[in-house]
């Protein structure tokens, strides 16, 4: 954009656009200055109040900048919705998923910008839990709704073991590429974090992340990322990807795929409790028509979605999207199946009291 220096990172075409100097008063700063470093300008909270509070929010607790290294990871690939087929009898209040709990907006594309905000959780493996890959990733996206293979999302991903080690991280992503972690960027649980996502308006279709910690008052310089031509496992992505998808907004849990190398598998998903997203919202239209909705709002398409474990039975998380987006943690497949295991075992014991 006219006057935006960007600066190149450790990661080819990745750029930061340079931020603001330590102290600068954001909240009074002039549309011009906001724009000069990529930041959303400050909407009219008579057209846009919702909008207008979570940009107050958020700039008013940001310190500083911290540029992170970028750490391309191939251990995670956070995909688009996989669908899931239930078996009969099922509760069908939602669309039933493998991978993704939470909420998506379809109803009044395009859309050019996301963004919502979250307390990391303190997750836990679950109570008879043993599997090592327990993980759980939240976001904010664009695209990647059924059939649509083109997903830009940033967030925080976790994972915990039995013994209680783990590890918690900020990432972004522009699926089908490998996701990005920002190393060197402070995130635990506890920790209230802002994400933004959307199209970098410079004409060269490419895409634009930001995230702030509202708790350490650090955020990243917004940084625009490229458009993916090679995905995860190393393919020439086919067909080519030519601009963010604005076919669907959304906000998300996810069970993320453990990496390449066969068949998509998906990580145990540990106790997470509850995710709230606040400050939910997308810019959707193009020119005067652009609009503010709100996810929470949940249109005539928007579609709650529960995550439904491989035996098509287990129901993995719960959604509510009023009067925020709430995904609460259910059941994990493995303790269901032991359940199962152990009821059957019962019932294929011999009654001593029978001759």
């Amino acid at each position: 954009m006219p006057g935006q220096q960007l600066i190149p990172t450790n990661l080819d075409k990745h750029f930061f656009i340079q931020p603001p100097a330590d102290g600068m008063d954001l909240l009074h700063a002039t549309d011009d200055v906001l724009h000069l470093h990529g930041l959303p300008h400050r909407p009219d909270p008579k057209l846009l109040p919702n909008a207008a509070r979570a940009w107050l929010r958020v700039m008013r607790r940001i310190k500083r900048f911290v540029a992170p290294q970028l750490t391309v990871r191939h251990d995670y690939i956070f995909r688009p919705l996989r669908p899931a087929r239930a078996a009969v009898g099922t509760p069908a209040d939602a669309d039933v998923t493998s991978n993704w709990g939470g909420l998506v907006m379809t109803d009044a594309p395009p859309y050019q910008q996301a963004w919502g905000s979250w307390t990391i959780p303190d997750i836990q493996v679950p109570p008879g839990g043993a599997d090592p890959a327990y993980s759980c990733a939240i976001w904010v996206g664009l695209g990647g709704y059924l059939n649509d293979e083109n997903l830009l999302q940033s967030g925080t991903a976790q994972a915990v073991v039995a013994n209680g080690a783990g590890e918690c991280f900020a990432w972004y992503e522009w699926f089908p590429a490998p996701p990005v972690m920002l190393t060197g960027f402070n995130v635990e649980a506890g920790h209230t974090i802002a994400v933004f996502v959307g199209a970098y308006d410079d004409g060269s279709s490419r895409g634009v992340v930001g995230m702030a910690n509202l708790v350490t008052g650090d955020a990243i310089p917004m940084t625009v990322v490229p458009l993916p031509t090679v995905d995860a496992c190393g393919n020439a992505v086919n067909p080519a990807i030519k601009a963010p998808s604005g076919a669907s907004a959304e906000w998300i849990v996810e069970r993320p795929d453990l990496g390449c190398g066969g068949p998509e598998k998906y990580a145990e998903l540990p106790d997470f409790g509850e995710v709230n997203f606040t400050h939910a919202a997308a810019v959707t239209g193009v020119g005067a028509k652009k609009k503010e909705m709100m996810a929470a709002a949940s249109g005539s398409k928007a579609r709650s979605l529960k995550i439904l474990a491989d035996d098509a039975h287990t129901l993995l998380t719960d959604e509510l999207s009023v009067p925020s987006i709430q995904v609460a943690f259910q059941q994990t497949a493995s303790v269901q199946a032991q359940e199962k295991a152990a009821q059957n075992g019962a019932a294929s014991e011999p009654n001593e009291a029978t001759p």
